[in-house]
């Protein structure tokens, strides 16, 4: 901790009237209740921020000393939110509301802390060194306030940008906004407070509504790892995509041809990081090595790669811009979820017309597929939600999701969709939500295919990977079955179609073959293009046709 002059003598009326008493209650917290010890913390925080007595020094102090305390405690409770953080589900919410109710109350404590050193006689109240620490851990604060909002897709609160701007605007006058720092103790990595504003900034332009949550906290880790690579300006620059207001706090906008320059208003960018960002995907394509840490060890390299290439879009120059008319209309669809069971019910290439395949293969097959081969959908167990359709585009549908219904939904999710009159089943993917202030949940559908085809992938074992060892292997090899829905492009061809299989199934430069009866052909994985929870989109190379 800090070493802060005492210069006010008197000692409040508050349990934690000092350092030493404060260190000693929280160490009695409890060890085997994370959320109760959190929610003490926050109780905590609120009652020292307000208590009238503290001197201003010593009520930092105790500030800093309890958010240090609960940082490993909050950062264990947003690894189980991470991993059960559906919006519609009750265990979920009570970890967010507790998360979210900590920082925003932590946000406001360092903020007393910054009003009560603007206020003091620089005289008796002089600890420059200490300030830009509690500026940086506001804004942190403030960053994870708003992540997790992003994270509940609700509206970002208002007081978010207020403080964002407020202790930024107080850091430039002190001319400490530059200064770097250790934020926590036995951290490595120095930040400054404009740095972190900038990463709470990047993060809030990298179009966090279409992410999943724990692909939005992967992208706050990059962002802090790759802020160096930020530009921030007090005019406008070629780089700086996006400006904000220090005067009037709000959120930061793309700078246009209308904007009116003014002292106050500051402008950012990430186009420089993104040549990095492209390296380390480079890396990552050349080979998903499954114990690279960068960014954090919780998170597949897969899940990794999905959302550098996604920062890698709209960190550049020329980011998309959704621009698809929309027809309002109103009516309902069936929706049903997992890519086993949408591979069952597509359009789909029955394995009693498959040649090339054993009797022993076909018995095999079918049995790992769990249903009757046959065409009838009826022959498949599944359930469906009714959701409501407000709006459709070319490729898109925009809905409300039922309260009774969605208790699955995330998004990069799969979803099959069907209207209540048709044996036809499409699929898409849940590209954006958006909880409104009613507490209903919005969803944008991404149409990823009308004539979806649901195929078996046949692959030979370990060593058998080159078509070369096809043609010589015999008939004593056992053979390997997985699920595929094939995605057709844009003109509804397979020619250049994607497809879908189960996660972790991916591996470049590996050889399948594609069963489609008499057309059997080889394929070869060329790319990973996208990963849900329970499966991966990837590119493929057709090869010559499958030798019998």
């Amino acid at each position: 901790m800090f070493s802060i002059p005492k210069i006010f003598e008197g000692k409040p009326d508050h349990p934690l009237f000092d350092v030493k008493e404060a260190g000693r209650l929280l160490a009695e917290l409890p060890k085997d209740n994370a959320f109760k010890t959190l929610e003490e913390i926050t109780s905590w925080l609120d009652s020292v921020k307000d208590a009238p007595g503290f001197r201003p020094e010593v009520r930092a102090e105790i500030i800093m000393l309890m958010d240090e305390t609960g940082q490993p405690i909050y950062a264990e409770l947003l690894y189980l939110y991470l991993g059960a953080s559906h919006l519609q589900d009750f265990k979920g919410m009570h970890l967010w509301q507790g998360l979210h109710g900590f920082m925003k109350t932590l946000a406001e404590a360092y903020s007393v802390c910054v009003h009560e050193y603007h206020q003091a006689e620089k005289k008796s109240f002089d600890h420059k060194e200490l300030m830009p620490v509690i500026c940086v851990r506001l804004l942190r604060a403030v960053a994870e306030q708003m992540k997790l909002e992003m994270m509940h897709y609700v509206n970002i609160e208002q007081s978010v940008w207020d403080r964002l701007c407020n202790c930024y605007n107080f850091a430039e006058a002190n001319q400490f906004a530059d200064s770097m720092v250790f934020a926590y103790p036995k951290q490595v990595i120095h930040i400054s407070p404009q740095r972190e504003l900038l990463r709470a900034m990047m993060l809030y332009e990298s179009s966090p509504g279409t992410l999943a949550p724990d692909q939005i906290e992967v992208s706050f880790r990059i962002a802090g790892r790759m802020v160096s690579f930020f530009d921030f300006k007090d005019a406008p620059d070629p780089d700086c995509a996006y400006c904000f207001d220090l005067a009037k706090p709000d959120a930061p906008r793309r700078v246009d041809g209308d904007i009116q320059i003014t002292p106050t208003l500051r402008f950012f960018g990430a186009t420089k990081a993104v040549p990095k960002v492209t390296d380390i995907i480079a890396q990552h394509e050349h080979g998903l090595i499954q114990k690279e840490q960068r960014f954090g060890s919780e998170f597949t390299p897969a899940g990794k790669l999905t959302v550098l290439k996604h920062l890698q879009l709209y960190w550049g120059k020329d980011q998309p811009h959704r621009h698809q008319e929309r027809r309002g209309i109103n009516t309902a669809i069936d929706v049903m979820h997992s890519f086993r069971t949408i591979s069952k019910l597509v359009a789909r290439m029955d394995i009693d017309n498959a040649v090339n395949i054993s009797e022993k293969d076909a018995a095999a097959l079918k049995e790992r597929s769990d249903i009757n081969l046959a065409t009838d959908n009826d022959e498949v167990d599944y359930s469906t939600e009714n959701w409501t359709v407000s709006d459709v585009s070319v490729d898109g549908i925009g809905g409300m999701i039922p309260n009774n219904g969605g208790a699955w939904v995330k998004i990069g999710d799969l979803c099959g969709l069907k209207a209540g009159n048709s044996s036809i089943w499409w699929i898409g993917m849940i590209r954006r939500l958006h909880t409104d202030p009613k507490g209903a949940v919005h969803v944008g559908i991404e149409m990823l295919a009308k004539k979806p085809l649901s195929v078996w992938l046949r692959t030979l074992g370990k060593g058998t990977e080159k078509v070369s060892n096809w043609e010589t292997s015999s008939s004593s090899f056992e053979y390997d079955y997985l699920p595929a829905i094939l995605l057709p492009d844009a003109s509804n061809s397979y020619v250049n179609a994607t497809m879908l299989m189960e996660s972790d199934s991916y591996v470049p430069e590996t050889i399948y073959e594609v069963m489609l009866g008499e057309k059997s052909r080889n394929i070869k994985l060329t790319g990973l293009l996208a990963e849900g929870e329970d499966y991966e989109q990837v590119s493929f190379q057709w090869l010559n046709a499958a030798h019998t």
